[in-house]
């Protein structure tokens, strides 16, 4: 009676495992999230500040820190680039790429998404700032990887790369650490709980 007991439990739990994997992500109106779609980014409480956005923090001379603008600012649109690239649809705990396309800074850095430091080291804060790499995926790209990862009311960022079987990187959410009245952007054990919202 084990034998068959177990064979059960054992596809149940392939079935929900391969659910929690393939689950697709959803916009604020219900709607799947798409590569390459353009998104606002909504904080899930209205008074956890706005949408994201380019600025130049510390001695930065053009604005590279991906920070959060004040409550009620839409900030500026994001768009996804999944590391399969023939995957239209953007799935839960999917490796990729996040860009903004519509930010002009005048400056020669990509506007692609990536973490300060090295990715290996819990020691140091990891700020999220432009100047990643779209596609390639493996170590030289390993910084320029997040995931989409569901919550109990809404979603976050994460970095914890899968692009790389043999790499050594922290896994931790995408958060918020106010500095000099900037909302920045960093890997956190306090996740920024976040919506998407189609421009």
């Amino acid at each position: 009676m084990k034998t068959p007991f177990f064979l059960l439990s054992l596809f149940l739990f392939s079935i929900l495992l391969f659910q929690v994997i393939e689950a697709q992500v959803l916009d604020t109106r219900g709607k799947i999230v798409r590569a390459g779609v353009k998104y606002y980014v909504v904080p899930l409480l209205q008074d956890q500040g706005g949408g994201f956005d380019l600025a130049s923090t510390g001695s930065q001379s053009c604005p590279q820190s991906v920070v959060q603008d004040d409550v009620y600012w839409w900030g500026n649109t994001i768009q996804f680039y999944p590391v399969n690239s023939q995957k239209g649809v953007i799935r839960e705990w999917t490796d990729l790429n996040i860009e903004f396309p519509d930010v002009y800074t005048g400056c020669p850095e990509s506007k692609v998404w990536t973490i300060t430091g090295d990715p290996s080291s819990y020691d140091i804060t990891h700020y999220i700032t432009d100047g990643g790499s779209k596609g390639n995926p493996g170590q030289q790209t390993l910084s320029n990887w997040f995931q989409i990862v569901k919550t109990a009311n809404a979603y976050k960022f994460m970095f914890c790369p899968s692009v790389c079987n043999y790499c050594s990187y922290v896994c931790q959410d995408v958060g918020i650490s106010i500095e000099g009245g900037q909302r920045r952007l960093v890997l956190s054990n306090t996740p920024l709980e976040i919506n998407f919202k189609k421009a």
